[in-house]
């Protein structure tokens, strides 16, 4: 259901500490925003007790619905959460390494995109991406991703035509908005418009090539 009057007036109050104190009345208009489409839902816990769920619009969605897919069918234009729920469908599929490829890759491109991004109030994008998309794997399913994860890192050859693709592939060329849209405004300068403008994003894209480029000793 879409928030109603007093929800948006207790959501504002709750949401409201990450702006700057610095910031004044009216300032605030993402978000009032986002609040404004928000999807409000409660979810019953097993102790009794009930949490309240807010989904901005447009926030953590995939920008195209992927199959369980090959490293070699991957391109820039594919965000993290396309690549998270692909992943997920590798691990249904039985397909663990699959999965863990496209999951490093999805985090890659997250970390990249997150790094660029003036509102500091999505730095916990991809963790809620994460829960939401794979919260309901089994104890089973996640002891076999992490047994072919190691496998993986623990193979030079695996983890070096892996890194031939994430070079091929290059930086995400998307629009960030499925983080963008996860954020309340809640800016940091330098700035233009969403993006920070003393970031290197060539220095990041490197630090996140590294990270996957080395296999485990």
């Amino acid at each position: 259901m879409k928030a109603g009057r007093f929800t948006l007036q207790l959501l504002f109050l709750l949401l409201a500490p990450w702006y700057s104190h610095g910031q004044q009345s009216g300032q605030n208009a993402v978000l009032e925003d986002r609040l404004r489409d928000a999807q409000v839902s409660k979810k019953q816990l097993g102790n009794g007790s009930a949490i309240t769920e807010v989904r901005f619009a447009g926030s953590l969605q995939p920008n195209i619905e992927l199959g369980c897919i090959p490293i070699s069918e991957v391109t820039s234009q594919f965000n993290p959460p396309a690549l998270i729920y692909a992943a997920k469908k590798c691990v249904q599929e039985g397909q663990y390494t699959l999965a863990w490829i496209l999951m490093t890759t999805g985090n890659g491109f997250a970390y990249y995109d997150i790094k660029r991004l003036a509102d500091r109030s999505t730095s916990g994008a991809l963790m809620v991406l994460f829960s939401r998309a794979l919260s309901d794997l089994t104890a089973d399913q996640n002891a076999k991703g992490e047994k072919a994860t190691n496998e993986f890192l623990a193979d030079p050859e695996q983890v070096k035509a892996y890194c031939t693709e994430l070079k091929r592939i290059g930086p995400p060329t998307y629009e960030p908005q499925w983080a963008i849209r996860h954020g309340i405004g809640a800016y940091q300068e330098p700035r233009d418009g969403h993006y920070l403008t003393n970031v290197d994003t060539k220095a990041l894209w490197e630090e996140v090539l590294k990270n996957r480029c080395t296999p485990n000793s």
